[in-house]
């Protein structure tokens, strides 16, 4: 970013566009990690769900 006012002024369109994208390009990647995290969450919770009903069969062996 140019710290000159002139420059900043100058070139007003551009920065305030390469910041928008900027920003967008973080939301995006914020809400893609979400998903994931998401998604990672579902598939620790049908595994601790399959992995208990080991468990239970392991221990009416005993």
């Amino acid at each position: 970013m140019p710290t000159d006012t002139d420059d900043v002024r100058a070139y007003a369109d551009l920065l305030r566009r390469d910041a928008e994208t900027y920003f967008d390009d973080v939301e995006q990647y914020f809400r893609c990690q979400d998903q994931e995290r998401r998604e990672v969450f579902e598939q620790a919770r049908e595994v601790s769900e399959d992995y208990a009903r080991v468990l239970e069969i392991l221990g009416s062996d005993s």
